[in-house]
């Protein structure tokens, strides 16, 4: 294996997780919104874990009165309570939330309130006017003991890395400089840790965050365990084409040409990268 190739898997591997973690659903965003004289700046909370109370806080200019809404579940009816104004800090309104078990999912958002004679003068974070409004979503989590969430992304991480790998080698293959014998190691490989990262501790991951183990179909509509589970099964079948190299009883017992493993690994490849271009946890 040529060491430019490791490099390049390295770094790419890299790539895609930084931009996995950059495009996930469950992390916080700054947001502001301004309309008539009241600005409200807050950074978004997507997610509690273990048994500590949310707390909202935001920045708000202009405002006799801030509120924060609230609803549990998509469909839940909107509760509100008065923002408290910290004296500490200049314009920072705070207010909790309850507390609920794990996997709970809540909705929020914030009001700013200027009264006036002619009438209230109200701005909304997300903005409750608009025809695309869309609450921000609130995550009740339980506490992943961090042997998890490391023996997690180490499989994860390793799995993008030998996927790479697995592309350069099956490429050679289809040009004749190496033969599938050699070349089956990287997918077997990718195959191995992307099933211990998303089975084994994958399970665990959901267990405890969210009391639950798999939610792919047939079990459940989650897209994260969705996706993994279309990835491990484009690899898991590019092995089972060319079983006969894979358990040693020679090429001709493969179901597939070695220019058909060749496609496999690419379309496997595909499909490894668009699990982790889809957002996290969408």
């Amino acid at each position: 294996m040529k060491y430019w190739r490791v490099g390049v898997a390295f770094f790419f591997t890299l790539f895609v997780l930084v931009f996995s973690r950059k495009t996930t659903t469950v992390r916080s965003v700054h947001k502001v919104v301004e309309k008539e004289g009241l600005r409200i700046e807050h950074t978004t909370i997507p997610k509690q874990v273990g048994d500590e109370i949310p707390v909202i806080s935001a920045k708000v200019k202009g405002a006799s009165e801030v509120r924060l809404f609230y609803k549990i579940g998509k469909e839940g009816e909107y509760r509100s309570q008065k923002m408290t104004p910290q004296l500490a800090e200049k314009d920072l309104f705070v207010a909790t939330l309850p507390h609920y078990p794990k996997a709970t999912k809540a909705w929020y958002f914030i009001e700013a309130i200027r009264q006036e004679e002619k009438g209230d003068v109200k701005v909304t974070l997300p903005d409750r006017g608009s025809s695309d409004f869309n609450p921000i979503r609130l995550k009740y989590e339980g506490e992943v003991p961090p042997f998890v969430i490391f023996s997690h992304v180490l499989c994860n991480f390793g799995a993008i890395f030998f996927s790479v790998l697995s592309l350069f080698s099956a490429i050679d293959v289809k040009k004749g400089r190496r033969t599938l014998r050699k070349s089956i190691k990287f997918p077997i490989l990718t195959f191995v840790l992307m099933f211990l990262g998303f089975v084994p501790f994958g399970f665990a991951m959901n267990y405890f965050a969210f009391g639950t183990l798999w939610e792919a179909f047939p079990f459940g509509k989650d897209v994260t365990d969705n996706k993994a589970q279309v990835a491990i099964l484009s690899w898991l079948i590019t092995l089972f084409l060319v079983k006969g190299t894979l358990w040693g009883k020679g090429s001709h017992k493969n179901l597939i040409s070695d220019r058909g493993y060749f496609r496999l690994v690419v379309v496997a490849f595909i499909i490894t990268l668009a699990m982790y271009a889809i957002p996290h946890s969408l």
